[in-house]
């Protein structure tokens, strides 16, 4: 993440933590509809495409990547049956490949066939390059699907091989829909902008087995539950599923914003009300900047990634899990948790991020601004204008000054990446101009105030 806000613009903190979705999120729920496979396609055309999916098949390693292994000790391979690969394209920029998958498992050193009974497994391969493993379910999936109904009637879940982040279709009569909530409209008359963002969470699939006549048997439930199989077996004790594992992956839904409040003045008290509007100075222009234009061009060219917000855990023949780091932290947690703990109202723990900081209260009992002979130790926040007044973006602890008391060194962190020291306005622009104040809805604000504590 490029930026940090206070309360009132959280919503928008939500949408750049996740801004690595954004593009794949877009494509994949205005575009992405998997449905009117082409029913004649000249066989040059279909050996020609068939050839380009198999070469990124084998460059991509997606053999291995889509390798699994149940808590029971079976291990399961899913072999692409090239010769009925089918196209699907949903509209003039995308063009899907599905492939029916075999799935073959492996335990206690024997290889069997496996009979996937609740879902069809398929490979989804968007422009030959774009990888998804798909399972579609017929409505209260009762067995293996019929083939007049694949893609028709019920759900498809297609997760991304390569990021795990899953997208979950309904079908009815071969339309497909996104699972995303129906748009809501703006106040009529009103000049703010409403939205969409994307929001992300990690959702469990429960995945069961049984295993008899040299047989293995295996039922994923559909996305985000663990609901117990009553699908029968050609076992004799076809009731006993036993759960085998939970796959973890990462969902994302288009989530409706409304416009953020306004500052509507009254009382209240710390950080939640207006700023103090100064133009008094407490750091001077530097004589050269050597963080801003790098790191508006890309932080990952020049930072290190320290504390991501999704950590992946490598478990081994080829299987990655993402999860939600509990350990990452932003600035405002690097900054308050050496200052004052207090501060933090607000963080991502529901996500699973508890020491990633979306809020903060700088409460007048505990620090006093600062507005001449800044100290070493003092802290700094940073504004960025929005719609009719300022938010909150940065925040950091002053580490070096000059003899006449102006703030020369800042020590902070870069959202994801590494602690940095650099001179107060040596920021990316995302978290404030280089000027002293701003103007925003006919007010002047401090670009960066200080603060000590009392």
């Amino acid at each position: 993440m490029k930026t940090h806000n206070k309360k009132y613009w959280n919503q928008a903190i939500r949408l750049l933590i996740l801004c690595s979705f954004l593009l794949l999120f877009n494509q994949s729920c205005k575009k992405n509809r998997i449905e009117n496979l082409d029913p004649e396609v000249p066989q040059q055309k279909i050996g020609a495409r068939s050839a380009d999916v198999k070469e990124n098949f084998e460059k991509l390693k997606i053999d291995i990547k889509t390798r699994d292994t149940l808590d029971n000790g079976i291990t399961i391979r899913y072999i692409p049956q090239w010769e009925n690969i089918k196209y699907s394209t949903p509209n003039d920029s995308t063009e899907y490949a599905l492939i029916p998958l075999v799935a073959m498992g492996k335990m206690n050193g024997k290889e069997s066939v496996v009979h996937v009974v609740n879902n069809t497994p398929f490979l989804v391969v968007a422009n030959g390059r774009k990888f998804y493993f798909g399972r579609f379910y017929p409505p209260e999936a009762k067995g293996i699907i019929e083939q007049d109904n694949f893609l028709k009637n019920g759900k498809l879940s297609m997760v991304d091989i390569l990021t795990k982040i899953l997208f979950v279709y309904d079908y009815s009569n071969g339309r497909s829909v996104y699972n995303a909530p129906t748009p809501l409209k703006s106040a009529k008359n009103s000049t703010k902008k409403a939205g969409y963002e994307v929001r992300c969470r990690e959702e469990g699939t429960c995945v069961w087995s049984q295993y008899c006549q040299g047989v293995i048997y295996v039922a994923q439930s559909t996305a985000g539950t663990c609901d117990y199989p009553n699908n029968s077996t050609d076992c004799d004790y076809s009731g006993n599923w036993e759960y085998s594992k939970t796959i973890y992956n990462t969902v994302c839904e288009n989530v409706w914003v409304p416009d953020a409040p306004g500052d509507g003045g009254g009382g209240g008290g710390g950080w939640t009300t207006t700023p103090i509007q100064t133009s008094t100075n407490t750091d001077k222009e530097p004589t050269n900047y050597n963080w801003r234009s790098k790191l508006d061009e890309d932080f990952s060219k020049y930072l290190q990634l320290t504390t991501p917000l999704i950590k992946k855990t490598d478990l081994g023949g080829g299987l990655m899990v993402e999860a939600s780091n509990p350990e990452a932290y932003n600035c405002h947690y690097y900054t308050f948790s050496k200052t004052d703990k207090s501060a933090i109202v607000e963080t991502l723990a529901a996500d699973g991020n508890p020491l990633w900081v979306v809020e903060i209260n700088v409460k007048g009992e505990n620090f006093y601004q600062v507005t001449s002979n800044v100290k070493v130790g003092d802290i700094v926040l940073y504004q960025i204008p929005t719609g009719n007044g300022a938010g909150l973006s940065h925040s950091g602890i002053v580490s070096g000054v000059d003899a006449q008391g102006f703030a020369t060194q800042i020590t902070s962190k870069m959202g994801e990446y590494q602690i940095i020291t650099h001179h107060p306005r040596d920021v990316p622009s995302s978290y404030g101009p280089t000027t002293p104040t701003f103007q925003s809805g006919g007010q002047t604000y401090l670009s960066r105030i200080y603060y000590r504590r009392r």
